[in-house]
Formats: C-alpha cells, structure tokens, sequence
C-alpha cells in the first residue's frame, strides 16, 4: 500500500478538529443517508461524518459539507454477493422468511470497500486507505464507525403469521380419562371413521378412546364431524382431541372442543395421556398435514388470493410512482400507509415538489426530523428512484423505511416495537404527529398553502339531538379525519362466525353480503339515549340522536368495522363482503347545523343541581384501562369507557366499548371526568399544580394551560399534546353558541374547512390479511393513470382484480380535485 502523501495528510489534519470516535452508545447512520435512500451499496456508497456519524449519499454529501465545513467520511462501498440458493423446504405455516413459512431472499455475503473520504467544496473528493499513514485520531474514528452497532443490511425478516400462538388447554393438566379406555393399534390401517368410514382426518378424544371424523373444511372437503358429535353425545365433558397421523416425539395436533376454548391448543402431559392407550409418543411418525398445513392450502386460494391475486400472473410494475418499501419485519402496515400518502396531491405537492427546500432545511438530526423524513419517503416513493427492473435483489436497490418507522414509533407503547400493528391507528397517529410538525415548521413549508396536510382528510359532521318528550332540537358539529363505518350484520352472525372454529365453518352457510347504501344507512341511523335529562321538560326522558355531514373533505378515508372482540375477549374478523362502489356521491348525507321549518330549538339551560346532584369525578382506573388497551382499542375510547361506566369494572366497560366504537367521536379525548349523565354545570376545576407547573415550564401561560388540562379531564401528556396542538390559544373559553348558529367549521389549522360537492372517486384501498388487526399482513391497491396497482411491500404490480369488497380502509377522493 502507497504512502499517503504529506500534503494529503495536511489536508486530512486541517479538518480533524471535530472528529471524534463514537462509542457503543452513541447512534451511528452508517446503513442509509439521512435524506434519500442511498446506502453503502449505492454505486456512489455512503458518507459517514467522522463528526456527527451521520451518513449521506453522494448527491448530498457535497450539501451537508458547505453547511457543516466538516470535510471528514467514512467512505462505505459494499458489493453483495449472493451465495448458492438452497431448496424451498415445505411449507407448513402461514409464514414468510421464518422456520416452516414461505424462503424469504437468498443469503448472501457482504464484500465491504472501506476508505477516509476528504470532501471539500469546489475541490475534487479525496479517497484515502485506512492505513496507519492516517492520524491516530482519524482513525480511531473510522474504525469506530466500522465496528458500530448501525442498522445492519442483512436481510431482516419478512414475517407475517396468520395463526395466534397455541396456548396450554386449562383442561389439560387434570383430565379425566376413562379407566376402560380401549387400546389403539399402532396399525394406521385399522383407523377408520365409524360414521363415514373414512381413515383420513381421524382424532383420538384423549379421554374416552374414541376415533372420529375431523370436522368439515371451509372448502366442503374434511371429514364427517363425528369426533365433534362425540364429544357432544357424552355430555362436553372430554374436550380434548389429538389428530391421528400428527403425533411425533416433539408433539402433535391438538384440539379443544370446549366452549370456552374450542381451538387448537397444546397438551403438556401428551405423552402420558397417549400412553394411557398404548401409544409410545417416542415412536410415532408423522403421517398426515396438520390443521395449520391444511390451513396453507386452503387460504391460498380463498381469502389471501382474492387481496394479493395471488393465482394471477400479475404484471410487475418499475420506475417512477411504482417503488416498493423492503419490509423491515411486521412494517407492512407502515408501507400501505406510505404508499397511499404517496399518491395524495396535497402531499405530493408539498413534500416532493417542494422537497427539497423542507430537506434542506433541517437543522440538528435530520433522523428526529419529521417533516424531511417524511419528505425523503414519498420523494422516493414517487420517483422510483430504487425501483429497477432485474435488480430486485440488489440491496442498492431496496428502500427502507426504517428511519420514518423509528422516529413515529417514538415513546409510543405500541408503534414502536416489531409487532403488527392496526393501518387505521398508524395512520391517525402519523396525521396527529404530522400536524404538530407542521405548525411549528411552519417557515420550512414552500408549497404556498397555508393548510395542514391533516386539512384535506378533515370532514364535519353534524349531530342532531331531539328530546323524545318535547321534540325539539339541538345541533351540533364535530370533526374527524376517518369515518369508521360499522358493518350492519346481526349479532347473531357474529357469534355464529365467532363460535365457528377457524377451519370449520359450514359450506352451506354464504359469506353476508352489505351493500354501500346499507352501510351508509348505519351510519345515519337513529339511535337512543335513555336517561336523559331534558333541558325543555327538566325531567328525565328518552332522546334520538342523528348525524350526518356538513362538509366533504378533499380525501375521505372510510374505515370499515370488519374486526370486533368476541363474547370471549378474542379479536374477531367478521366474514363479510362489502359492495363498495369506484364512484359514490353522498349528496343525500349531507345537511345543515341551522334549525329546520318546523322545528324548534332545544333549550342550553343546564340541569338544575338538586336535579342531578353533582357527583365526584371520575378518572379512568388504570388496571380496567390497561386490560382494554391491550386488546388493540384506541386508548381515548377505552379512557370514555371507564368513565362512563364509573369504573363498574373490565366487563362493563368492554360492553360500553363494543355499543359505541362506532361513534365519531370515540378517538377522541374525553372532555371532561364528570359522569356523562351529569349536565350540571362544572364549578372551576382544581387541577395539580405540579402538573400545572410542569405545562407552564415549556413556555405557555397560565390561562392556556389550565384551558389544555379542563379539555383533557387532567391528564397531563394529554395536555401536552393539546397544547402543541393548539399553539395559537389564548386560553379564552370557546364560545358555544357558535356551532349551534352554523358557523363554519374550522380546520386544525385554524381556517375553515374545505368543501365541496358529495362525489367522489375510489383512489386507494389499505386491505388486511388475517383474524386481527394486530397480526397478518397489510397490503395497498392504488389507482395510477385510470389503472389499480398492488403495492404488497416491495413488490408492485398491476391489479387486475382489486379487492372492492374485502378491504379494510378506502381512500376517496372528490371529483372535483382529481
């Protein structure tokens, strides 16, 4: 190896004085840039500052050098070198890239090109070996990057599962078996169905000694059911079932069919209950697919290829608007949120458009930056400018969104772990992040709008209230930015779906099929609220409560109810197709906030106190509000719960949660923790000082504080939310008059909402493969040019038969801002 020259050496020394070597706990981008999606296998490689250790592509590494005079790299060139594939072993689970699951990529080896980068503006860029020629210091640094803990580049896992974890069965630690039990012969051949005769599909009830039919598929294949019968003729009182054929020293197919369980369970004592009819565990071999092998078959070509059209040929799609998003491990949720931003105007407009000069202006680490984060994804997302053709497994050309899903998923319980997550929360929580972002960087924005991008998803609704005594009326607006939708099927359906195990649900029974009027018919049915006390009759009485729109936001995202939690607490999908339309016009859910001819107004007068007596507040118990949250509900809703219901326990509550999910405002903060029925008037609030103090100390005022913490019942994270959110309060109370007089509702902003005409267009679908929101797989369809793409990950392609009725989430988009 060359000497380094000594004027070289100058002018590496000249630029040393900053450097500094990191340490194991410092963060270390050596994996991507910071404001693209360039990484070391770029063919320019990536630049890592010996400085602050953040890494830039070489289309932006000249720019942070004239911004920070820093001139010191680490110039990283890695080359991937695939290794010889192996064969696709059997797929015996509902998996990608994990033991037993679909092969994810092939592995491959890692050929690292490490040099000192000297960049210096108007000057050619300096390539150095790492050589002891180099200053102690600078090398210190550089190899201190080189042995950091960054994002590795080995292939993470894409893992997706369809199938909760199986759990121990209660039953069987004690269970009972029959002590004239007979023995099974090992002789497969002399297992038969005493009902159909068949000797495939055959279980062993691990009491009784019975063989039995296994239970017919959803695809009218399986066996006879006799097992179930079994277990129902003699009383429900042997529920443990074992598959014939399964059984291997390391376990076996177990079932439950136990009402309180009926599921695929594990038997810790299997062995010794096998042995109880002859059967040596250590001896058996495996004979015939298990229930979850079966369940691969069976959902290739039902549910999962209706979404990903799996069974098509579908045509891959590269190049600008057509980038895929790597999967990270359970992020497909974090893709299928992207990827319809991506194609929204009002965003393209402001963080591609004009993105570089949001990019650009990052001050500090553009890693905790939200809107250049947010700017470099759909920037790359709209491009392609990692989308080529044949280069599907070269790491070069493979985005990830790793530095957008960290810095979201920061201090939140849930975004910021691996798990799978709900697309609809996500997407809630990046618009409610997106919008503090936005109003306080405000200056950075150069698209010439002075709206939130949260703005164009933000509709109005009004809610009408009529007293059941004396009828008259009272309106009132709220806003949201998605409008769930609940599905009208019958709650027996519900539990006759829920109660039908996973793989046997009867061939006879049709999917439900709800149209989009019936949908919309749900949504401005009239409910009831009982024990309501009147203002015009100041007695108790019954009221009817109604809503529709009063304004039509640029982009209305529905989502649909398809996912609910079981009399048991288990999270459920409802099987149910729903026709929705490519065009709709929802003219006809549209009103006004203004009495109409013939009605009267509803009196503001307030509940008399020797009428309700005022009772204490009501904070939301922690354990009853931790039990709900860990079932995947919105943590506002489940906070009115326990309010509502006093705190009468976790079963009160979830009722109270599943009767009003549905509501517009169930994501919202709770107003206040005064019971719901109580409308007497609220003396001033006390609140914590300490609280108080803590809220003062980011520099608002008194007043605006104690305003945040009267709208958030107290809480003081809340409260800090609202005031970031709301950053141009002055602490005055709302006047109420004015949404009853039909003031024009206001935007986040702070400016009136958008409106337009009730038409508008399908452009994009979010779809969810799975029981739960919490688990399975997230993939986009969106429309392009008069044409649907499937964006599943990294993988886009043209659709040619998009999933109109099995979606989870719907982007419309009104016809008169296409």
């Amino acid at each position: 190896m060359a000497e380094i020259p000594e004027a070289t050496l100058d002018v590496v020394r000249a630029g040393m004085k900053t450097v500094k070597a990191p340490t194991s706990f410092d963060m270390v981008y050596k994996d991507e840039c910071m404001l693209s999606f360039e990484t070391p296998f770029s063919a320019g490689g990536l630049y890592v500052s010996l400085t602050t250790w953040q890494g830039y592509g070489e289309g932006e590494v000249a720019a942070y050098a004239q911004r920070t005079g820093e001139t010191l790299f680490l110039h990283e060139k890695w080359v991937k070198v695939d290794k010889p594939k192996e064969e696709q072993p059997e797929v015996t689970k509902l998996a990608i890239g994990m033991e037993g699951g679909f092969a994810g990529t092939a592995q491959f080896d890692i050929v690292k090109d490490d040099a000192l980068a000297v960049v210096r503006p108007g000057a050619e860029t300096l390539r150095l070996p790492l050589s002891k020629d180099l200053p102690t210091l600078v090398l210190n640094a550089c190899e201190g990057v080189v042995k950091s803990d960054g994002a590795s580049f080995k292939e993470e896992v894409t893992a997706w599962e369809d199938t909760d974890a199986v759990t121990e069965s209660k039953y069987a630690a004690n269970l009972e078996q029959l002590p004239d039990a007979p023995k099974i012969s090992p002789d497969s051949s002399t297992w038969v169905c005493p009902v159909s005769g068949a000797k495939e599909n055959l279980w062993l009830n691990l009491s009784t000694g019975y063989i039995g039919g296994g239970r017919k598929f959803w695809d009218g294949t399986g066996g006879s059911g006799s097992a179930l019968d079994h277990f129902n003729d003699t009383g429900k009182k042997y529920p443990l079932a074992v598959k014939l054929g399964t059984i291997t020293p390391h376990g076996a197919d177990v079932y439950s069919y136990a009402d309180d369980e009926d599921r695929s369970c594990s038997d810790p004592k299997l062995a010794e209950h096998l042995a109880h009819f002859g059967i040596d565990i250590m001896k058996q071999e495996k004979t015939t697919k298990t229930t979850a092998e079966l369940s691969v078959e069976l959902n290739k070509f039902h549910d999962y290829s209706k979404i990903l059209e799996d069974t098509k040929e579908l045509q891959r799609m590269y190049g600008a608007g057509f980038q895929g998003l790597h999967n990270l491990g359970n992020s497909c949720y974090i893709s299928s949120v992207l990827q319809v931003l991506a194609d929204t105007p009002e965003l393209k407009a402001r963080y591609v458009t004009h993105g570089d000069s949001i990019r650009s202006s990052v001050k500090g680490n553009p890693a905790e930056d939200l809107l250049a984060q947010l700017s470099k994804a759909l920037t790359v997302l709209n491009t392609g400018a990692h989308s080529k053709e044949g280069e599907d497994e070269n790491p070069a050309y493979q985005a990830r969104s790793r530095m957008f899903k960290s810095l979201v998923g920061r201090g939140h319980s849930e975004f910021s772990t691996s798990h799978q997550q709900d697309a609809y929360e996500y997407l809630d929580h990046v618009l409610s992040l997106l919008t503090k972002a936005e109003r306080q960087g405000r200056a950075r924005l150069s698209d010439g709008s002075e709206a939130d991008t949260v703005d164009g998803f933000t509709y109005s609704l009004v809610e009408r209230l009529e007293c059941g005594a004396s009828h008259k009326v009272r309106y009132t607006t709220a806003t949201g930015n998605i409008l769930k939708l609940g599905v009208p099927v019958s709650q027996e359906v519900k539990e006759r779906q829920a109660k039908r195990p996973r793989l046997d649900p009867s061939a006879e029974e049709p999917v439900p099929v709800v149209t989009f009027e019936q949908l919309m018919g749900r949504f401005e049915e009239q409910g009831t609220v009982l024990d309501w006390w009147s203002p015009a009759t100041k007695a108790k009485t019954h009221a009817y409560t109604s809503q529709r729109f009063k304004t039509f936001p640029k982009t209305l995202c529905m989502m649909l109810g398809r996912y609910y939690v079981s009399e048991t607490w288990e999270p459920k999908k409802l099987e149910v197709e729903v026709k929705m339309p490519e065009e709709i016009d929802l003219s006809a859910y549209r009103t006004t906030a203004e009495l109409k001819h013939g009605e009267e107004a509803l009196p503001e007068a307030e509940q008399p106190k020797e009428a309700a007596p005022k009772e204490a507040a009501v904070e939301p118990n922690e354990e009853i509000l931790a039990q709900l949250v860990s079932m995947g509900f919105d943590l506002n809703g489940c906070m009115r719960a326990c309010i509502a219901t006093k705190n009468a326990g976790a079963d009160a509550a979830m009722e109270w949660v599943l009767a009003h999910m549905e509501d517009p405002d169930f994501t919202l903060p709770p107003e206040a923790s005064a019971p719901a029925d109580t409308a007497a008037a609220a003396p001033a609030q006390s609140f914590d000082p300490e609280a108080i103090a803590t809220l003062c100390s980011f520099g608002f005022g008194d007043k605006v504080v104690k305003k945040a913490l009267k709208a958030t019942g107290g809480n003081t994270e809340r409260a800090a939310d609202w005031l970031f959110s709301h950053p141009d309060d002055n602490g005055e109370e709302d006047e109420p008059a004015a949404a009853a007089a039909g003031a024009a509702p206001a935007a986040a902003s702070g400016a009136a909402l958008d409106d337009g005409p009730g038409a508008y267009s399908l452009v994009a679908m979010i779809s969810h493969i799975g029981k739960n929101t919490g688990s399975g797989h997230y993939v986009a369809h969106v429309k392009k040019g008069g044409a649907w793409y499937l964006f599943n990950d990294d993988k886009v392609a043209r659709s040619e038969e998009p999933p109109f009725s099995h979606a989870y989430m719907y982007f419309y988009r009104r016809t008169d801002s296409l």
